[in-house]
């Protein structure tokens, strides 16, 4: 509706689409950032791969710093973005990951042979999405060394409580973030349907006005869910070993990589089985 309405009114971009700058940022996780941080699991020193860790995570961050930025233009392009795949969409909240999406990733990692519900189902398309990063080959563990193969092997209580806080705050926070943004939306409904019905000869400059409020405020929700995203990647990595973390990077990196998978579109896209998805608020 949004896109709609700023087309309509005529409101013009004034930096490149978002897309090519997510593309570009892609290319360089996929082709440079992910395979020197495996070369980085596989042979460096710790140090080595501390500083290959840093790369990655000022990488991601910079991301989210792009789209603080894009949103000060045209946070449309963001919210709903029609350059995203179908594969990506059901994990976006607010234009981007879900947050969700960075604990239920680091849970796995220590919940990885644990299940007690014995779902093969949801395994298998995290292994074809994250590139079976998580040990699931035998070949690959033996092809790591022992302290990266044992990195997750019972994680500290301190490490667990941690987690606990961070899930914590993102149940607090990420319904409050949806629900000022129903409210922005809610607001240009109300304002715009009762004020065209009313005057319709002034109905443009009650849209246009309304809709700068609107996106005046959705920007701002977009940036603190930015903040929120950012927040809990950087808390994971603080409270991570380097060698949890670059594990960490690598599934999130590989992840990504994975959505984009032409063989995966594919068969997402003649999936027949019907998907029943649970709404997050």
């Amino acid at each position: 509706m949004l896109k709609a309405v700023n087309g309509f009114f005529g409101k013009k971009k004034t930096n490149p689409s978002f897309k090519d700058y997510y593309l570009d940022w892609f290319n360089q996780l996929k082709n440079n950032h992910l395979p020197s941080l495996r070369r980085s699991i596989h042979d460096s020193s710790i140090a080595q791969l501390s500083t290959q860790v840093d790369i990655v995570r000022h990488h991601f961050h910079s991301y989210y710093d792009a789209l603080d930025l894009a949103a000060s233009d045209d946070v449309t392009q963001l919210l709903y973005p029609d350059w995203r795949n179908p594969l990506e969409k059901p994990f976006l909240w607010l234009g981007d990951l879900h947050p969700y999406l960075f604990t239920n990733l680091l849970r796995s990692f220590f919940d990885d042979g644990d299940d007690e519900d014995g779902s093969e189902e949801n395994d298998t398309v995290f292994e074809k999405l994250a590139g079976d990063v998580l040990f699931s080959e035998v070949g690959e563990v033996f092809n790591r060394p022992w302290h990266i193969v044992m990195a997750w092997k019972n994680p500290s209580d301190v490490l667990m409580g941690r987690i606990e806080q961070i899930e914590c705050g993102l149940r607090l926070m990420v319904p409050a973030l949806g629900l000022r943004a129903r409210k922005a939306q809610g607001g240009l409904v109300e304002t715009v349907a009762g004020d065209w019905a009313r005057r319709r000869e002034v109905a443009g400059e009650v849209v246009e006005k309304a809709l700068g409020s609107e996106m005046e405020e959705l920007a701002a929700v977009f940036v603190d869910a930015n903040r929120l995203r950012r927040s809990v990647l950087a808390e994971i990595i603080g409270a991570t070993s380097v060698y949890q973390a670059a594990l960490f990077l690598e599934g999130l990196a590989q992840f990504l990589v994975g959505f984009r998978d032409p063989d995966l579109v594919s068969d997402f896209l003649t999936c027949k089985t019907p998907l029943t998805l649970t709404k997050i608020s």
